[in-house]
């Protein structure tokens, strides 16, 4: 999934990128993250995203929704694996934009979610992004509309444990606060009628993120 030419590719990009603006501007869209001189920190960040591969499954010719795409790293995996990519960024539209062109793809980004209609996805992925939502339960709804009973959903969160923040400020991001963490979040999952299907948590003891696969009852 994620060899040393995938990271690679990325981890040029984001540092001509990052070199073009602040330091913390692209903090929250976690480019610095990816490119980070302590690997550790980096692997976490690559790490987590196999870990998203790992559940999605078979890909070929599924409609993916990337919903806060960010940095597009889920970009390059879809699109060999046969994906029919759209992507949803408010924040950072250019860069999105930007990475998709960089690989050569044809990617719909759409600033808002409830702009999209029309069309029930198979996969949607939510990474990271879903603890700055303002308006969570309006989203929750949308990704229902936007969904069926065979859709896959993926989210990743942080667990905003005393060790995560440890570490946050340790490797120097600032960034937006958090409006919760990824157990808020699941518990507003499982109230809107989804069903966690399988967990991968990083790491033991101490878990950072959560990564899960959730479907509709």
């Amino acid at each position: 999934m994620i060899n040393k030419n995938y990271r690679q590719f990325y981890e040029n990009l984001f540092k001509q990128i990052l070199s073009s603006r602040a330091k913390s501007f692209f903090d929250e869209a976690a480019l610095p993250s990816y490119t980070h001189k302590n690997r550790l920190m980096s692997y976490i960040f690559w790490d987590r995203l196999n870990k998203v591969f790992q559940l999605s499954g078979e890909l070929k010719g599924k409609k993916v929704l990337d919903f806060g795409a960010g940095g597009g790293v889920t970009f390059k995996h879809l699109s060999v694996s046969g994906a029919l990519i759209s992507a949803c960024e408010n924040e950072f539209f250019e860069l999105t934009q930007l990475v998709a062109d960089e690989l050569g793809i044809k990617v719909p980004v759409f600033k808002d979610i409830m702009e999209i209609n029309g069309v029930k996805f198979d996969h949607i992925l939510a990474l990271d992004v879903l603890e700055h939502v303002d308006k969570l339960d309006a989203v929750l709804d949308k990704f229902i509309e936007l969904s069926d009973k065979n859709t896959k959903f993926i989210i990743s969160g942080p667990t905003e444990s005393f060790i995560y923040k440890i570490g946050r400020f340790l490797a120097g991001f600032k960034g937006h606060y958090h409006l919760r963490d990824v157990y808020d979040i699941e518990t507003n999952l499982k109230n809107k009628g989804f069903k966690m299907k399988r967990l991968k948590k990083l790491y033991f003891p101490v878990t950072l993120f959560r990564v899960s696969l959730w479907t509709l009852k």
